[in-house]
């Protein structure tokens, strides 16, 4: 009986080994779409800030040029998978063109090791990357590209401007 029971059990644990798979390694991703926007620090505050001092994104994705500074243009990326699914050593690089500067501006987001399963990302240009007060001064296009480590491209969205 002893011996039964040790086998049951054996068998048991190997079949559970057997059933867990790795994730498979995400090899492009959709951005559904881009809602861009001007967004002031008071709009991130949430109540548990008042009362730690340390901001709280909740389940929010956040990256900013400036971390320090919260005030910016701001570009929310809908995407077709949850941000924790996506390959550590991601990155989505941003290009700009705005009305003040005839140059195409780029901008690197590295996205944290730590991600939550949300499906959405906020960019924030932020600082000295969007020096502009209010939400008067907005990109005339733009493009952005979500890269692996290896720099391979997993998916990217560019505004109907991009390409004229």
């Amino acid at each position: 009986m002893r011996n039964c029971l040790f086998c049951l059990t054996g068998l048991l644990f190997l079949s559970a080994c057997a059933s867990n798979k790795k994730p498979e390694a995400i090899t492009s991703v959709e951005i559904k779409e881009v809602l861009p926007r001007y967004m002031q620090e008071a709009q991130f505050k949430r109540i548990k800030e008042y009362q730690t001092g340390a901001e709280n994104t909740g389940k929010r994705m956040i990256v900013r040029t400036d971390p320090k500074i919260r005030d910016g243009y701001y570009f929310a990326l809908l995407l077709d998978t949850t941000l924790n699914k996506l390959p550590q050593g991601t990155k989505v690089v941003g290009e700009f063109y705005t009305a003040v500067s005839p140059e195409k501006q780029e901008m690197v987001f590295i996205l944290p090791t730590k991600r939550t399963k949300t499906k959405t990302m906020f960019l924030g240009l932020t600082g000295e990357a969007w020096p502009y007060a209010g939400g008067e001064q907005v990109p005339s296009a733009w493009k952005f590209t979500i890269t692996d480590p290896n720099e391979a491209v997993l998916g990217s969205y560019q505004s109907y401007l991009w390409e004229l």
